[in-house]
């Protein structure tokens, strides 16, 4: 289904959503705000197609950052039941998103005053207290858990290495020996374990995968670089760091199809078809004239197909 339908079929479901709920007179700007990102952007979509046709209800989908938080309207002593619900998770993402800018250097080299670096370090250490409790309340698996924390380390280390601007006019520096490749093989060999247990672990949270996937999938890209693969001098180094690699390769890419949908190639199915015989063609003529077919294939492809399936007939 290209973007397009896709964008066509929510706002119609939603609007079908939204209208009912509007009769049984629920607050829509309520329900537009809270709960799980799937029902909020369902009847969100729908809410617009209504007010363009002249239904204007008070307030709006416009949330305030706080009020966009769908917990924001939990009852505190309620437990999220999901985990786009929890508070929690929102401080990771948070925390993840601004620790990642400083530790990248998107934020330049003095990103923050110390006052502002002990805060990052702060939501950091608070981060890490929710991922445990989000394992706790089963709202995320160990190897999940385990994958989040030893990410939330790295990004630690990377904002501990930040100056605050308090020290722009030191110039003391101390060297650091660059290795990016052994530096991928530790923290591939650290996270293989847990990442072979996720691939295969039958809850799995595409949220969170998406999120342990990036530094995963950026390790095996740099020990797939002869330039770092040379930092192992040793025949039998080497040997163990590409075996890592390898290992790591194939549990990421399981993962990612688990949480990828497939690809349906129609056109190149029916172009690369067999010389039909007349019968054949026939017969293919009328498969593409069903409903189903209808419903699968862009008139583009529908046309093409059966215009080849004709010539092939009317050469037959």
């Amino acid at each position: 289904m290209t973007a397009r339908a896709m964008s066509i079929t929510l706002v119609v479901a939603g609007f079908a959503v939204a209208l009912l709920l509007a009769i049984l007179g629920v607050d829509l700007i309520r329900a537009c705000r809270t709960g799980p990102q799937w029902k909020r952007r369902l009847i969100g979509a729908g809410l617009v197609l209504l007010m363009a046709l002249g239904f204007t209800p008070m307030g709006g989908c416009n949330a305030t950052a706080e009020e966009g938080t769908p917990a924001t309207f939990a009852d505190p002593a309620t437990p999220a039941k999901e985990l786009s619900e929890s508070k929690g998770w929102q401080r990771i993402l948070d925390a993840w998103n601004e620790a990642g800018e400083i530790a990248s250097g998107k934020r330049g080299d003095y990103p923050f005053d110390e006052k502002g670096k002990q805060q990052v370090l702060a939501n950091l250490n608070q981060a890490e207290a929710d991922a445990a409790e989000l394992q706790k309340a089963k709202l995320i698996s160990e190897p999940e858990a385990g994958l989040l924390l030893k990410d939330l380390a790295v990004l630690t280390a990377g904002v501990q290495a930040k100056r605050p601007t308090e020290m722009k006019m030191a110039t003391c520096y101390e060297p650091v020996a660059l290795r990016p490749g052994r530096d991928s093989f530790t923290r591939l060999s650290d996270r293989l374990p847990l990442l072979e247990k996720l691939a295969a672990a039958e809850t799995l949270h595409r949220e969170v995968a998406e999120k342990v996937l990036v530094s995963i999938e950026a390790d095996i890209a740099t020990l797939s670089w002869e330039e770092s693969l040379k930092e192992f001098a040793k025949a039998e180094e080497r040997q163990k760091a590409e075996k890592i690699r390898d290992a790591a390769k194939e549990a990421a890419q399981r993962l990612r199809r688990r949480i990828t949908p497939p690809i349906m190639c129609y056109a190149r199915a029916l172009e690369t078809l067999p010389e039909p015989k007349t019968e054949q063609s026939a017969a293919r003529l009328k498969i593409l004239e069903t409903p189903a077919a209808t419903a699968a294939l862009s008139p583009e492809v529908l046309r093409k197909a059966a215009a080849n399936a004709q010539n092939k007939q009317n050469a037959s």
